[in-house]
C-alpha cells in the first residue's frame, strides 16, 4: 500500500506503544519493559514530522504520544492534488490545533503546480499561526522553480520548509528502473535548494523513510544549512551514528511520521551523549521553532 493512500484509509493514529506486564516472582523489582519506559520518559521531545491521520479525533494522536512522552508534534495531512483538497486539510489541522494549541504544531501541505493556489494557502496558513511547510510531496522536486516564490514567503516569515525525500536507485542511477515518481526529490535536490537559498530553513525529510541513507547523509554532509529529521520506518543499526559523525548533532531533529516506537528507540538505541540526545529530542527544532517565537520555552 502506497504511503499516502495508507493515511487516507486509516481511521486512527495507529503505532500506540504496547506494554505488557512482566510476570516475576520479585515483583519489588522493576521489569525491563518499565526500566526502558522510565528511561523514554526522561527525555523532553517535540516531533519535527507527524501527521493527523484521523481528523475528526485528535485525541488519539494525543493518546499515542503521551505513551512515548511526546510533548507536542509537527502534523500535516499530505493528501489531494487540487486546491479544493489541500485547503480542506489545511483546515482539518487548523481545526486540530486550535483544539490543542499546547501539543500540536501545523505544517502547509500544498502543491505547488497550482501556483497561485499554493502560494495564497501558504499565507493563509502562516497567519493562522502553521509553523511552516510539510510534508511537501512529490508533485515537483524540492529545487523545482516553482517553489522559489513559496520558500521566499517562507524566509520572509522565518517558517520551515519540510520536504518528503528518497534515495531509491531509481533517482540516483540514470536508465535504472523507476521505483518512485520522478519528481520525488531526492538529497541532491535540498542541496541545491539550499544553494540559492542559504538562508531558508529547508528539513529534510525521513533519514529513514527508503533508499540508501549513508547516501544520503554523504550528500548532505557540504550543505551545512539544513536540517535532517530522524523519522522513517527503516531502522538499521548505525544510522543515527552514522548521521551524527557526517553532518553534527544539531543538524538532526526527532521524528516519527506516526512510526512512534521506533521513531523513540532510534535515538535511545544510538551511541550518544545525553546532552546530544537532548538536543536532538528536543533542542534542535524547539530553537527553530523560536525563530518565529512558537518555541515552548
Amino acid at each position: 500500500m502506497k504511503r499516502r493512500d495508507f493515511m487516507v484509509a486509516s481511521g486512527s493514529a495507529l503505532g500506540a506503544v504496547a506494554m505488557g506486564s512482566c510476570m516475576t516472582t520479585r515483583p519489588s523489582r522493576p521489569s525491563k519493559a518499565k526500566s526502558i519506559m522510565d528511561r523514554v520518559m526522561t527525555y523532553r521531545k517535540v516531533d519535527a514530522h507527524g501527521h493527523l491521520l484521523d481528523p475528526d479525533r485528535p485525541d488519539e494522536l494525543l493518546k499515542a504520544m503521551d505513551l512515548v512522552g511526546i510533548e507536542r508534534a509537527a502534523i500535516s495531512r499530505p493528501i489531494g492534488d487540487n486546491p479544493d483538497q489541500f485547503r480542506e486539510q489545511n483546515d482539518a489541522i487548523l481545526r486540530a490545533m486550535k483544539m490543542h494549541p499546547d501539543r500540536l504544531l501545523g505544517q502547509c501541505y500544498v502543491n505547488p503546480l497550482h501556483a497561485a493556489d499554493a502560494l495564497e494557502e501558504v499565507n493563509r496558513c502562516l497567519g493562522e499561526g502553521m509553523i511552516g511547510l510539510g510534508e511537501l510531496y512529490t508533485h515537483a522536486k524540492i529545487s523545482n522553480p516553482i517553489y522559489f516564490p513559496i520558500v521566499e514567503k517562507c524566509i520572509e516569515e522565518r517558517a520551515s520548509i519540510m520536504a518528503h525525500a528518497r534515495a531509491d536507485l531509481s533517482l540516483l542511477r540514470p536508465h535504472h528502473p523507476e521505483t518512485t515518481p520522478a519528481t520525488t526529490s531526492a538529497s541532491k535536490d535540498f542541496v541545491e535548494l539550499a544553494k540559492r537559498y542559504p538562508e531558508a530553513i529547508i528539513i529534510h525529510g525521513h533519514i529513514g523513510g527508503g533508499g540508501d541513507w549513508e547516501h544520503m547523509v554523504k550528500t548532505l554532509r557540504d550543505a551545512p544549512t539544513i536540517y535532517v529529521d530522524t523519522s522513517g520506518s527503516c531502522t538499521d543499526e548505525g544510522m543515527i551514528d552514522f548521521a551524527v559523525r557526517h553532518l553534527g548533532v544539531d543538524r538532526l531533529l526527532f521524528a516519527t511520521d506516526i512510526n512512534f516506537e521506533t521513531g523513540v528507540g532510534k535515538i535511545l538505541a544510538a551511541r550518544l551523549g545525553e546532552d546530544d540526545r537532548r538536543a536532538i529530542f528536543w533542542g534542535n527544532f524547539n530553537n527553530i521553532l523560536r525563530l518565529r517565537g512558537q518555541h515552548a520555552d
